[in-house]
Parts: C-alpha cells; structure tokens; sequence
C-alpha cells in the first residue's frame, strides 16, 4: 500500500484540495477569463488537469503493471483450483457420514 501512496496523492489528493480546499481563494466574480467568472473558469482548467492527474497516477500506479496483472490472475485461479479442492472434500466428507 505504501508504494500507491503518490499515486493516491496525485490522483485524488491534489484536485479535491484544488478544487474544495482553495474554494475561498478562486470564488470571486472577477477578474473575467476568456468572458467567464474566474470561478467558472478555474472549476473548467481543473477538470482537464483532473484527467491528466487521473492519467498520470494510473501510469505511476506499480499495481498497473503487466507483471502484477499476470500475479493477480494467476492467484485468482490458485484461490478458485483451492476452492474447488475444498468443495470437493465437503462433499467426500458428508458422503462419508
């Protein structure tokens, strides 16, 4: 977990205090930007730059690798193969009695 901590930082962390946590610095009608509200304006820039943060944390994310991917399937089908394994010795047992 320690290792997604950026990742969580960049993708979540960064644009809600952006967005929440400076809403009282940015909340003004003026200066006007392109014609809009500097509100309307810097909510809009935070949503283009909320994707690219969005993208840039799934790249960095270690659990987003091929290698993990494979590792995570492979132990889903360990878990299912040990399932089975102990369904089958359910049934065995209750055949037993």
């Amino acid at each position: 977990m320690k290792e997604r901590i950026p990742a969580i930082i960049i993708g979540f962390c960064i644009p809600m205090i952006a967005i929440l946590g400076l809403f009282p610095m940015y909340n003004r009608a003026e200066p006007f930007v392109f014609g809009f509200p500097f509100v309307y304006f810097w909510l809009f820039i935070w949503l283009v730059i909320t994707s690219l943060c969005l993208l840039v944390a799934n790249k960095i994310d270690p659990y987003n690798k091929p290698d993990v991917i494979e590792n995570g399937k492979k132990t889903l089908e360990a878990a299912k193969a040990y399932a089975e394994a102990a369904e089958t010795e359910i049934a065995n047992a209750k055949e037993v009695k």
